[in-house]
């Protein structure tokens, strides 16, 4: 009898699934797998065969993590927050240094980047602990640092790769899922003035050559135009070109003539937006903003706080890859090599997306 009801509460758990939430999500990557296949195929056709495969993987490992309750992680948590420490750490002894930077780890066919699986694991450590120890609301400024010791490890970790990039979404992130646990206007206002006074000292103190320059080519790219200002100036020289409607499928001139570096990547939006132009564009950015505003809507109907934490967390982290890449090709952001979730050519990150979404989907399904 109790394998019976077990079975029946399964099925009905089923049918509170959002289809459409993963069917988004594969619209999304469908018009990423095109895009990187235009992009890449003068030069290989590797690059969307194995995106198409990772994108496989990501939808099993979607409906694998949906089937399991969300609340298991709440019982855990503490064990996940070791984990990604081991996983941050690992970096640093395995991985290979690319760019200037020491964040992937190289498993022959594949590399993994432990800061992808990092923040995802902090989304969850990070609501686990603000629903045990604060089970009511957030406060004041005592809250925040509490909780800003229980980030710090693993910020610090990813800083050090370094990965700027990275770093400054996780505290995005944080202050989204601590505002979300009713911070105080007194506290917030604080930390704002805090922060903003903090911004010269860590230019001018905190940040490397490279990323001081990056800074600099965002305020100004016609400064250097043929160095650090080319792969700004080229994209959005690329996304003017679309126009209204674009120029078609396979004819991005600016990536076919390797005028744009990292296209199928950094700057797979800069591709997307020549062939597509702006009715295209609208239409990728309509389909990110429901895909938000569903994971918001499952967290605003969630009762249950690390649920409801949970959800926001991955909401900011969508949120913020989108804001931040988008600006990014259009110049009015600081290049930091955030690819665009679903869209960037990338298996860790692709993945990891699928990932987010099924724990989105388990909230749904398991929340009382």
């Amino acid at each position: 009898m109790k394998s019976s009801r077990d079975i029946k509460l399964f099925f009905k758990r089923l049918k509170k699934m959002n289809n459409f939430l993963v069917l988004n999500a594969i619209i999304i990557v469908a018009i990423s797998i095109s895009t990187i296949y235009s992009a890449t195929i003068t030069r290989t056709s590797s690059f969307y065969i194995k995106e198409s495969i990772w994108a496989v993987i990501g939808v099993f490992s979607y409906l694998f993590v949906t089937m399991i309750d969300y609340r298991k992680y709440l019982k855990y948590y503490k064990v996940l927050y070791l984990l990604n420490i081991v996983i941050l750490c690992s970096v640093f002894l395995l991985g290979v240094s690319r760019l200037g930077a020491q964040r992937w780890i190289d498993l022959g066919p594949v590399s993994i980047q432990p800061s992808e699986i990092g923040k995802v694991l902090l989304v969850i450590t990070l609501s686990a602990f603000l629903s045990t120890y604060f089970k009511d609301r957030v406060v004041g400024i005592k809250s925040v640092i509490i909780a800003g010791a229980h980030m710090a490890p693993v910020l610090l970790l990813i800083l050090k790769q370094p990965d700027l990039g990275t770093t400054l979404i996780i505290l995005m992130t944080f202050s989204v899922i601590i505002f979300m646990c009713g911070l105080d206007w007194k506290t917030i206002i604080i930390f704002g003035i805090s922060g903003m006074a903090f911004v010269p000292f860590a230019y001018f103190f905190l940040l490397k050559d490279y990323q001081r320059q990056r800074v600099l080519t965002f305020l100004n790219p016609e400064a250097d135009l043929l160095g650090s200002g080319w792969n700004v100036t080229q994209s959005m020289i690329a996304i003017g070109s679309g126009k209204l409607y674009g120029k078609g499928f396979l004819n991005s001139s600016q990536s076919k003539l390797k005028f744009l570096p990292e296209a199928h990547t950094d700057f797979i939006v800069s591709v997307f937006l020549e062939e597509r132009g702006f009715i295209g564009g609208a239409l990728l950015f309509l389909l990110y903003i429901i895909l938000i505003m569903q994971i918001i809507y499952v967290a605003e109907t969630t009762s249950d706080r690390f649920g409801k934490l949970v959800c926001y967390g991955i909401a900011a982290i969508f949120f913020f890859h989108f804001v931040i890449n988008v600006g990014m090709t259009m110049g009015i952001m600081p290049v930091t090599g955030k690819p665009l979730l679903l869209m960037s050519y990338g298996g860790t990150s692709l993945l990891i997306s699928f990932i987010m979404l099924g724990i989105v989907q388990s909230v749904r399904i398991y929340r009382d």
